[in-house]
């Protein structure tokens, strides 16, 4: 299991130059505002589960992710893994944890450039303490599920950057870890790579019980992939599944769109004062309508609509990315409004 208590981390704010200062004196006692990355996040991911951690450029996500590898110190609050702080016990969780970053990027410099994948892996494995005839098991059974048996004996350098973080990707499947972190880990995938992922994901958490948090922009792959998902920026603005996310946000929506097809002319005038908006275009014999109302008017709206011949109807799919555009912009806005009245010193936070 994993929770964040109050987890909150501030950066000092970046130096250009102390040659711009006056004197190193002036630098020490002015006061500089500093940078946040994460305020009081709150949440729990169960043993098993894949969590999503959703939020724009800039949220945090990846200073979680390096919390969670005691990478970085937060400022305030607790990061707890399986019962152990991240940071102060972490030397009792860096066996049952492992963290993948975006794009190519090998932070921690487990591969050897001028070494065949197989060896790099078979090494890699060793270190983990896995005995030599089940890592070997392992290694073809990771290179077989991501179609990777005729890379095995190509050097890590000459791989392409999707490559070799397909063979990054490999790793979890060797080492099979408590719990998995993800941060954007399709990033630079073709499309048929990245389905290859998902199910290597998937597998993962249904195979070998294995925790996953997953950080992603990609808000197709979390509505494919989470059990549930956190969204914030900074701070959190909501938690649930994906599916019940999508359930409240199509509730609470005040517009709705509906896209028609039918034959014939229409008069735009019968909905007059009952659509907010209405599109109108021919093609091939057919008109096509789109159509914005208060969702306390589809019913006038639709009951129009028989007085046509109708060949087509469709109600406006929401989906996780119109739920999280909607909230982060929403949080963007009453906190910049929030800022403007602290500069003009009507509140205070």
């Amino acid at each position: 299991m994993i929770e964040s208590v109050s987890l909150t981390k501030f950066y000092p704010p970046p130096i250009k130059s102390l040659l711009d200062l006056k004197s190193l004196k002036d630098f020490i006692k002015t006061p500089r505002e500093e940078i946040p990355a994460l305020i009081d996040l709150n949440f729990k991911v169960k043993e098993g589960e894949v969590f999503g951690l959703l939020g724009p450029n800039g949220a945090g996500k990846t200073t979680f992710c390096k919390i969670a590898n005691a990478l970085v110190i937060p400022t305030r609050g607790n990061l707890y893994i399986n019962g152990y702080d991240s940071i102060k016990e972490h030397n009792k969780i860096k066996g049952r944890i492992f963290t993948i970053f975006g794009g190519e990027r090998d932070l921690f410099g487990l591969f050897q450039w001028r070494v065949s994948v197989e060896k790099n892996l078979k090494f890699i494995a060793e270190l983990w303490g896995i005995p030599k005839a089940e890592a070997e098991k392992r290694i073809n059974y990771a290179l077989e599920l991501l179609n990777l048996k005729d890379k095995k004996n190509e050097w890590y350098q000459k791989l392409s950057a999707g490559m070799r973080q397909k063979v990054y990707l490999a790793l979890p499947l060797i080492l099979q870890p408590e719990v998995l972190i993800l941060d954007e880990p399709t990033v630079y995938l073709d499309v048929f790579t990245r389905r290859e992922v998902w199910n290597t994901i998937l597998d993962l958490s249904k195979e070998f019980g294995t925790t996953i948090i997953l950080t992603t922009h990609n808000l197709n792959e979390a509505e494919a992939l989470c059990d549930r998902v956190l969204i914030f920026n900074k701070k959190k603005i909501a938690e649930g599944k994906p599916k019940e996310l999508i359930e409240k946000f199509q509730a609470l929506k005040m517009e709705r769109k509906l896209l028609v097809k039918l034959r014939g002319k229409v008069e735009t005038s019968n909905f007059n004062g009952i659509a907010e908006k209405i599109k109108v275009y021919s093609q091939n014999g057919f008109t096509y309508l789109e159509i914005y109302t208060k969702q306390d008017r589809l019913k006038d709206i639709l009951a129009i609509l028989t007085n046509y011949e109708v060949v087509d109807l469709q109600n406006e799919t929401i989906t996780l990315e119109d739920v999280f555009a909607h909230m982060c912009s929403l949080d963007i806005y009453v906190n910049s409004k929030v800022g403007e009245k602290v500069k003009k010193g009507v509140a205070n936070i």
